[in-house]
């Protein structure tokens, strides 16, 4: 057996405890009747009958497969059934049945969460990859994505138009996902993040109900949909984004030597907050596991600019770089150089992250110390750090649920993981990364949410109104995202 579709149910026993027949059993209760067992095989057909998406129940090969996130880390969750969603009324319909039997519901869009969330232990996954079309409109210089387009279908659906948003780089990382966690990439300074560029969301809440929410519409929902995660007040179906114009663009990279890293980051961190806005770079500084680091920086500019803002970079440093590599590609040549191609191969990996209001000598120094230590226990690693100036920085830290618009940098630790075994050092490694910057770290960034972590590290003072709408629109917490608040 394979899937429960709309039309058939093959047979097999295909949910824990699920025994009644299905000739014998009432089809699922009617709306408003909450029922404390746990759904049976009879139950799970009737559901599904209902819906135009089919739905993976435990124990079948399509079930294995449907439940795999890009993590290869959480193969192994059960979640209680995947919902391949098709349609609006799809997610109606399965959040009723949620309600109905008491399941926690998990929305997943690319499937990238960071600690599992969307393939979670029990849940109800509703996965809206089917759900996915991207909308330009270049009339009204503005573009409708669904929530289950991954980046890359964004990309070279709009591009076909001559249009685009701010994303970031890899081409699998769901639209909706990113955008609801804020959204930082390689044109975050010139165009702001992902969640800046929203006209307009529909949402689906627990309760069923489907609606706008926009600036003038909604607006707290509206509020809460820039930077405040996803899973936890409603589930998003559509986006409507203002677009901009493509370009073609430069792109440079730059190795410096390792003993002088500090003054890298620290120097980078100046210059990026003071240069043009069309100039976006980040550092990474890498553990090689031999006890040495690298440093590398990557920089992409409009096209033709690229020796102009490296060289203006490299000035500002004072120190010359080993090596350089500069090209200028169309738009979409970019796009897939940025992101490796047009996928991404699944993978393991631990990561978490760290949000600086400053960059100075001294955090620079805590950050290098971080990954010299981790290579000198013989590990990789690396400490990859992301500006939030320029357009990222204009609107205020309370304009949004995004809450970190006067600060200087994201660091993101990451550490691939090739067995299970390899997680127990790599997050061992992060977290004393987090503690040798304790102090000069505000918190984190919520798209690279970390296990154990409180909801305050990843919202500031923007917790307490979104804790208020939880509990005006998720009072039961139907939704799940792995935060707890």
């Amino acid at each position: 057996m394979s899937t429960i579709t709309r039309r058939a149910f093959l047979g097999g026993s295909v949910a824990a405890g699920a025994t009644a027949a299905l000739t014998t059993h009432p089809a699922y209760a009617a709306p408003g009747v909450l029922l404390t067992a746990a759904p049976t095989t009879a139950d799970w057909t009737a559901f599904a009958r209902t819906l135009s998406g089919p739905v993976f129940l435990p124990g079948t090969s399509s079930y294995s497969s449907a439940k795999l996130l890009f993590d290869t880390r959480y193969d192994g969750s059960s979640p209680a059934a995947v919902v391949q969603v098709r349609s609006q009324a799809d997610i109606q319909k399965s959040m009723a049945f949620a309600t109905r039997y008491g399941l926690k519901v998990a929305p997943r869009s690319g499937g990238h969460s960071y600690i599992g969330a969307s393939a979670a232990n029990g849940t109800l996954v509703l996965d809206t990859r089917q759900y996915a079309a991207v909308v330009n409109n270049s009339a009204a210089g503005t573009a409708t994505v669904y929530s289950g387009a991954g980046l890359y279908a964004v990309h070279s659906t709009l591009a076909a138009a001559g249009r685009t948003i701010p994303t970031g780089t890899c081409p699998t990382v769901g639209a909706a996902g990113l955008t609801l966690g804020g959204g930082l990439g390689v044109e975050s300074r010139q165009w702001g993040l992902t969640c800046d560029r929203l006209a307009a969301v529909a949402m689906v809440l627990p309760d069923g109900r489907a609606l706008w929410a926009s600036p003038s519409q909604n607006a707290d929902l509206f509020w809460a949909a820039r930077g405040g995660g996803g899973g936890n007040i409603g589930l998003v179906t559509a986006m409507t984004f203002r677009t901009h114009a493509t370009s073609s663009k430069g792109i440079f990279s730059l190795t410096f030597p390792s003993s002088a890293a500090t003054q890298v980051l620290s120097k980078w961190a100046t210059w990026m907050s003071g240069t043009y806005t069309s100039r976006w770079s980040n550092v990474h500084v890498d553990a090689l596991g031999n006890g040495a680091i690298s440093v590398r920086v990557t920089g992409v500019v409009n096209s033709t600019a690229e020796r102009i803002a490296a060289d203006s970079l490299t000035n500002a440093i004072g120190v010359r770089p080993t090596a350089s590599s500069y090209r200028r590609l169309s738009y979409m040549d970019a796009v897939r150089y940025l992101g490796g191609g047009t996928t991404s191969p699944r993978q393991g990996f631990a990561a978490g992250s760290d949000v600086l209001r400053t960059v100075d000598s001294a955090t620079a120094a805590q950050v290098v110390g971080a990954v010299a230590a981790r290579s000198r226990a013989g590990g990789r690693g690396s400490a990859i750090l992301d500006p939030l100036s320029g357009a990222v920085s204009t609107p205020s830290a309370s304009s949004s649920a995004f809450p970190w618009r006067d600060h200087v940098a994201t660091v993101q630790w990451y550490v691939g993981v090739g067995t299970s075994s390899g997680y127990t050092s790599a997050y061992s490694w992060i977290n004393q990364a987090h503690r040798m910057l304790a102090g000069r770290s505000s918190g984190g960034y919520v798209n690279y949410l970390e296990t154990g972590q409180p909801a305050s590290r990843y919202y500031a003072g923007n917790l307490a109104r979104l804790s208020a709408l939880r509990r005006t629109y998720d009072p039961s917490r139907r939704l799940y995202s792995g935060l707890s608040f």
